[in-house]
């Protein structure tokens, strides 16, 4: 079967938009949001009717949920912990999400802590959906045809961190918006999208600021880049204000990479089962897509200047990260999601031409 020419290198280093281009496709962008609609949906009703608020697994009242939900309810920021307590966007908008009708309720097994449940997974449903269609419209970004921009979005939908606690009163669901949202601005050269990525996600969570070396990595001239990067001061600013300025100081988790270390070693040392754990944490981030990605990182070799071979640099600084701030590891990896669930799809890309399998409609087989 004939094979597509490779894509050409974009003007200034960047991607076109490939079948995006041009005028809007306002069916098919519907279809696609009514797909990652029902699959949202089938995330977060677990939570909200099957898993007790303050479970162990999702921290209990002193852990993650129970410091969001101290936020939903309102309770003074120095009586939650850092660094939760600056993630005040989540819980903002769970408050806002309506009570259902009463007469609706006597149907269901509704209590204060399911009510609370379920005003944070409608908020999350709104994030995951657009999650999916972010995700959908980076990977067009990056030169995939739609099929593959729908893999993509499915192996999102169905990875260990999202099925788990996508829909729970957690953040995450918010952060990956707005880290997709500013990935979408900083490939596309939207100065609005970068602004309100940064403006907005800063105080969804502190992994927007992912946007700054994922922006130092695109190959664009100096003075874009740092075009780019200054319109993201604002909400990096504004969030450094109310973190060290207004709510500085409380109790919280070790802000500093000397006392992270040093926990990691004494529980090595001392705690022989702490390694195995750390390796299932791990694991849990991307479990048997990490083959696949490496293959993908593989196959973009000579294909440097595009925008996800460069932001595949991005990825050992994620690894890192937890051990930096003394944090879970898999959540944390997961962040890097963006860069690796596509490299995993250009793995499988790889594997289905060298395999001789007949092309799926749809799918681009050309090297990128």
């Amino acid at each position: 079967m004939k094979q597509e020419r490779p894509a050409e290198a974009p003007p200034r280093g960047e991607t076109p938009a490939g079948p995006a281009r041009g005028k809007p496709r306002v069916r098919l962008w519907l279809a696609l949001a009514l797909l990652c609609v029902s699959a949202a949906a089938a995330i977060v009703y677990p939570p909200i009717t099957k898993y007790d608020l303050y479970d162990p697994g999702l921290g209990g009242r002193e852990g993650d949920v129970g410091q969001y939900v101290k936020l939903y309810q309102g309770a003074p920021l120095a009586q939650v912990s850092r660094p939760f307590r600056y993630r005040v966007f989540t819980p903002f908008l769970a408050r806002l999400v309506p009570a259902p009708p009463h007469a609706l309720l006597r149907y269901f097994d509704v209590n204060p802590d399911k009510l609370v449940m379920l005003r944070f997974g409608m908020a999350n449903l709104l994030a995951l959906a657009l999650d999916g269609l972010l995700l959908i419209a980076l990977c067009e970004l990056f030169g995939f045809g739609l099929l593959e921009s729908l893999l993509a979005a499915l192996l999102f939908y169905t990875s260990f961190p999202v099925v788990n606690f996508g829909g729970t009163p957690m953040v995450d669901a918010w952060g990956y918006a707005f880290l997709l949202l500013g990935l979408l601005g900083a490939i596309r050269g939207s100065l609005p999208l970068l602004f309100v990525a940064s403006l907005v996600g800063m105080f969804a969570k502190e992994t927007t600021l992912l946007l700054v070396p994922a922006i130092a990595v695109l190959a664009v001239p100096v003075r874009v880049k740092a075009l780019r990067l200054l319109v993201l001061a604002p909400g990096i600013a504004a969030y450094a204000v109310f973190r060290f300025a207004l709510h500085p100081g409380g109790y919280g988790l070790p802000g500093d990479p000397l006392n992270a270390f040093s926990n990691l070693a004494w529980r090595l040392s001392h705690d022989g089962p702490y390694a195995l754990w750390l390796l299932f944490d791990g694991a849990t981030a991307f479990g048997l897509l990490w083959p696949l990605a490496v293959v993908g990182a593989r196959g973009l070799r000579g294909s440097s200047h595009l925008p996800l071979a460069r932001l595949s640099w991005l990825v050992p600084g994620v690894l890192l990260v937890p051990f930096l701030i003394g944090s879970n590891i898999g959540r944390i990896w997961f962040y890097a999601f963006p860069v690796v669930l596509p490299l995993a799809v250009v793995g499988i890309r790889s594997m289905v031409r060298s395999g001789g399998a007949p092309e799926a409609g749809g799918f681009r087989t050309g090297r990128r």
